[in-house]
């Protein structure tokens, strides 16, 4: 397993990971750069909430992942659900751990937004994480016992 850092991204990050995208979404390349200038301005970026990148020990980026949060996915509508629009890591650090790592720090970053489901997609599937909500349901009776609000009656 290769070791990487995991964080958000940066406006510094900007070319790499225009880059990135473009390797991703070849046919959308057009676009990249003025989402990516809208995303650092503050300004809303359909299916885009946050970024994190993925680094290496030598600061060198390896990859991304695109996350957000919807409510519309098919099988979990009107669920707060925390969604990875898109997940890139560069040819030369594939088939090292790094895709997971990302993974694994975007449900992290869905539970701190307080989605109650984990999914994403691939080649046209959509993709749910049974285990998100399950383990989701066994932090919100821990939080519920120690006089914290329970997640479903937090404000989205």
């Amino acid at each position: 397993m290769r070791r990487v850092y995991i964080r958000s991204i940066r406006p510094a990050d900007s070319p790499l990971w225009e880059m990135m995208r473009r390797d991703l979404w070849p046919d959308g390349a057009e676009d990249h750069g003025p989402e990516i200038a809208l995303f650092f301005g503050g300004h809303n970026v359909t299916d885009l909430s946050a970024v994190l990148i993925a680094e290496d020990r030598t600061g060198e980026i390896v990859g991304f992942s695109e996350l957000s949060i919807r409510d519309d996915v098919p099988g979990l509508t009107g669920i707060r659900t925390g969604y990875v629009e898109g997940l890139y890591v560069c040819p030369g650090a594939r088939d090292c751990g790094v895709a997971m790592k990302l993974l694994r720090a975007a449900q992290h970053w869905a539970r701190e937004q307080r989605c109650a489901a984990f999914a994403s997609d691939r080649a046209g599937r959509i993709i749910v994480n049974r285990s998100f909500s399950a383990i989701n349901n066994r932090l919100q009776s821990v939080v519920g016992l120690c006089g914290i609000p329970r997640l479903g009656s937090v404000p989205a």
